[in-house]
């Protein structure tokens, strides 16, 4: 599995469903919130940003952490099966390792073009890994 399909089941295991249409209250209110929050992860941002190794890896893995840690919660609190989320969670505690300063300065083509998109504090993983598979 590839490490966008990979981030993208973790993010949409974590995400709720989207509220029924026409619902009001709170929870519905919460529910479309959570929505445009993930949408929003999904938009790359600062495009432009010139690629800044250390910057890049500290964001990717901040990024991946925080989906494997909001995952386990996810988990604990009974909104997601345990079974789903260690498999759509091996690759990304596999790919950890891999997130480092020497990958980076090495990347080339979609990897590099990832690592650019990391170098600014505006995008999350999955942004960028749905920009530039690698």
């Amino acid at each position: 599995m590839g490490m966008l399909a990979t981030l993208l089941i973790i993010g949409l295991a974590a995400a709720p469903a989207s509220p029924v249409a026409g619902a009001a209250g709170p929870r519905e209110q919460a529910l479309a919130d959570a929505d445009q929050l993930a949408a929003a992860l999904l938009e790359v941002r600062d495009g432009d940003a010139p690629l800044a190794c250390p910057k890049a890896v500290e964001n990717a893995r901040y990024s991946v952490e925080t989906m494997l840690e909001v995952g386990q919660k996810n988990v604990q609190g009974g909104y997601l099966p345990a079974a789903d989320f260690e498999r759509a969670a091996a690759p990304l505690r596999a790919l950890l390792p891999q997130l480092g300063l020497a990958d980076c300065e090495a990347a080339a083509g979609n990897k590099r073009a990832f690592y650019r998109c990391m170098s600014s504090d505006y995008n999350h993983a999955l942004a960028c890994a749905k920009a530039h598979p690698f």
